[in-house]
């Protein structure tokens, strides 16, 4: 039996068979001997590819079109020539935009960044760039496959520098939230030992711009008011602790002052529990029994009115540190011979939508 010899030449050809499916012919993904940067390809405004709708690369990175010989690269953040070519040109009309170079402090950041803004007046800025969407593909051919999404953030010179603003920044009301840290104390019982509580608020809020640096403010919030005070009875150790958790609702005026904001209002909370809990242990063992006592009958459900007084100040863009004082006017105590107030200290941080 004679052995079988393979035909060189049919295996060559078999091979550069494969290699030509593999290398040039797939669809949807680079070709492996494509070495070319898609991403880096800029078409000229006026080129068929980019004003055709299913060319692979749809969109084109200007904003503007070519107005006496200049447009606006969104992309590069360039003014350009007819060719393409990058000029050195400080402010240029595109149209109904006024284009100028400046320098300028984008959102949380120290450092200043120098760019094209197109200018509002009034000291009003806006910047619009074009970046590459992330969902982009090079190979899909759909009229949906834009390169280019666009950018806009708005600026305002504030202290003599362009800072980032956000685009309602300058509207009538603002929502804001708020979370923070409060000790309470309801000063009768404050005579028999109680500590001031220790818990956090948080809340929800409005803004509303009055006239210049003055501003009205409604927010509500949730709150752990009451005290505590450790004991021992006996073979028992624990703690004692008054709990008064309320909803609060607060209208102040603010009064801006340079960078500090001054607070002055009223607050009045609706008790939503009203009990004292008796935590307690046995010396020797792990056993615990907690005790709870209503307090419906000795404090009252509503606090009508309470006197606040604050200051707080910008700590980064939308967010503001606060510390608020509030003294209870109203007695809450049933029996009015008691004068049980509740008193409470705020400090927190708000964030400005």
């Amino acid at each position: 039996m004679t052995n079988y010899i393979p035909d060189v030449k049919l295996l060559k050809g078999l091979f550069f068979i494969m290699l030509y499916c593999n290398c040039f012919s797939q669809v949807g993904v680079r070709n492996a001997f494509d070495t070319r940067n898609l991403y880096n390809i800029s078409f000229d405004a006026k080129s068929s590819e980019s004003e055709n709708d299913d060319s692979i690369i749809k969109s084109n990175p200007y904003l503007t079109p070519l107005i006496d010989g200049f447009r606006y690269n969104a992309y590069l953040d360039k003014i350009v020539d007819s060719q393409g070519k990058v000029t050195n040109i400080s402010n240029v009309r595109l149209g109904d935009y006024l284009f100028v170079k400046k320098e300028f402090y984008p959102i949380w950041k120290k450092k200043p960044s120098n760019g094209y803004l197109i200018d509002l007046g009034s000291n009003s800025y806006i910047r619009i760039q074009k970046v590459i969407r992330n969902d982009y593909n090079p190979r899909m051919n759909k009229k949906s496959n834009n390169r280019y999404e666009q950018k806009i953030t708005y600026y305002r010179k504030i202290e003599d520098k362009i800072k980032q603003v956000k685009k309602n920044e300058f509207d009538k009301a603002h929502f804001f939230i708020q979370l923070g840290y409060i000790q309470s104390g309801l000063n009768n019982f404050s005579s028999e030992g109680f500590k001031n509580r220790n818990s956090v608020y948080y809340g929800l809020g409005r803004t509303f711009h009055i006239k210049s640096s003055i501003d009205l403010i409604g927010h509500f919030f949730y709150s752990k008011n009451g005290g505590y005070r450790y004991y021992r009875e006996l073979e028992e150790t624990g703690k004692k602790i008054i709990v008064y958790n309320t909803i609060g609702l607060e209208v102040l005026f603010s009064k801006q002052v340079k960078k500090i904001v001054f607070l002055t209002g009223l607050r009045t909370n609706f008790a939503v529990k009203r009990e004292q809990r008796k935590a307690s242990r046995r010396l020797y063992g792990f056993r615990f029994r907690d005790e709870f006592t209503s307090l419906d009958n000795t404090i009252k459900k509503i606090s009508p009115l309470g006197a606040t007084l604050g200051f707080s100040f910008k700590l980064l863009e939308s967010i503001n540190f606060e510390v608020k004082y509030n003294r209870g006017i109203s007695v809450i105590s049933i029996d009015n011979s008691k004068k049980t107030r509740l008193n409470s200290l705020q400090t927190g941080l708000t964030y400005k939508f």
